[in-house]
């Protein structure tokens, strides 16, 4: 159905189906349309990025590992607009 209404690929079809079953704090995903529609039915959604500053903020990764992860974001086939990649960047004086 989700796939269908929410135009998911199956494969976030079936994450969303697990996600709901067992109740998750967070849906994660980069799609942005998929990100949309989660938010639409109320789960918080986060992508690669979201992770990587959470897990700086909570120290689960130190500025040297959090910066190396954001460039190597940053160098991937995940889409960053600079002015996000920027914020990230801000970010990280806040957190460090």
């Amino acid at each position: 159905m989700w796939q269908t209404a929410g135009g998911l690929h199956a494969g976030e079809a079936e994450a969303l189906v697990l996600a709901k079953q067992k109740r998750t704090d967070w849906f994660l995903t980069d799609d942005s349309a998929t990100r949309l529609f989660v938010s639409y039915i109320g789960l918080e959604v986060h992508g690669s990025l979201g992770i990587i500053l959470w897990s700086a903020a909570h120290r689960y990764m130190n500025r040297g590992e959090t910066e190396e992860a954001l460039n190597n974001l940053e160098q991937s086939s995940l889409w960053l607009s600079a002015k996000i990649y920027q914020e990230a960047q801000q970010a990280l004086e806040v957190i460090f």
